[in-house]
């Protein structure tokens, strides 16, 4: 079983070593580790890389999907059987690609045929956790809080379900993950064909598995492969605080480029791929991208990119414009 390791990353200076080092130390040796650069500004190339390592730099960034694509190619062409997906911000534990692999093989072989996804749980990072390049240290109140799992989903004809998994097994069936921490079969990958690059970022996981349960494919989470997520990168998304009078607030802060993302995609695919069409596919997306919008329309002034860039998404996306990328309508404000 020859497997290849890949992350894709974009200015990712503060984080790369830790995701780096995580493959490195793996009990199950990764065969061969390919980086993806999706156009970078920052110092995230200026270092070495071990011999192991092979770095594609994508000139044009093709967010998360392009350089999925482009690694999923490399694996292709390069005659691996599996490729380990893993973000940036992510860090596996030592022993995950080894029980991602024992557990592929204990399946008898005409379930292996079946399968074409196994999976590391993602393990999100508590927000109050001390983070360094290479460690990981949980604060008092982080340790309270403790590692959340990221289940997995299931969809069906009135939407998509997230697993609750049997307290009993170690093990459950699923159709869509986050990409990282995912480990694809390569001639699965061939029959249901290439991520689509038009997601770029958001649902293009979700949409891909969907894709493999069309094709008949079952995927398996492994709940004793854990994959540390979301570790010191940071979550784009966050609340601002507001007050009037006695009555506090809250309200949600996104960057432009994932609110029209978020939108577009989630609405495309639910408006035009999904084959059920009914109150309970639409209704709760609808109503999802309406609080988002609205969010943003209660401050025009302050918050108009965001709010532009979640009425081009609603449009683009019913319009079936998913060759549409973000553009900034006026230069972006830092906050």
């Amino acid at each position: 079983m020859k497997i290849l390791g890949h992350i894709h990353c974009f200015n990712s200076e503060n984080v790369i070593d830790r995701s780096l080092q995580a493959f490195l130390d793996q009990e199950r040796k990764l065969d061969h580790i390919v980086l993806v650069d999706n156009g970078s500004t920052d110092t995230t190339l200026e270092r070495e890389f071990p011999d192991c390592v092979t770095v594609l730099h994508n000139e044009i960034n093709g967010g998360t999907s392009g350089g999925i694509i482009t690694g999923m190619k490399y694996a292709i062409e390069n005659d691996f059987d599996w490729i380990w997906v893993m973000d940036h911000d992510s860090a596996p534990e030592p022993d995950a690609l080894k029980k991602l692999v024992e557990l592929y093989e204990r399946l008898d072989p005409e379930e292996q045929k079946k399968v074409w996804l196994v999976s590391s749980i993602p393990m999100e990072v508590p927000k109050e956790a001390v983070v360094t390049p290479f460690s990981v240290t949980l604060t008092s109140n982080a340790e309270k809080e403790g590692f959340k799992p990221r289940h997995a989903v299931y969809f069906h004809e009135k939407g998509y379900t997230r697993v609750e998994p049997d307290p009993d097994k170690t093990w459950y069936e699923f159709d869509s993950t986050i990409w990282s921490g995912s480990l694809y079969k390569v001639e699965a990958i061939k029959d249901v064909g290439l991520p689509e690059a038009d997601y770029f970022l958001d649902w293009g996981e979700y949409v891909y598995g969907y894709l493999g349960k069309q094709k008949g494919y079952k995927a398996i989470m492994n709940l004793e492969s854990r994959n540390n997520h979301n570790v010191g990168a940071g979550s784009s998304f966050s609340f601002t605080t507001y007050k009037w009078g006695p009555i506090k607030f809250k309200m949600i802060e996104l960057p432009a480029i994932r609110c029209y993302y978020v939108v577009r995609n989630t609405l495309y695919f639910w408006w035009h791929v999904y084959p059920y069409k009914n109150i309970y596919t639409l209704a709760p997306r609808i109503y999802k991208i309406v609080m988002l919008t609205a969010n943003f329309l209660l401050r025009p002034f302050t918050r108009f990119n965001e709010l532009t860039a979640c009425w081009r998404g609603i449009v683009h996306a019913l319009e079936n414009k998913m060759y549409k990328r973000h553009k900034s309508w006026y230069l972006e404000k830092i906050r």
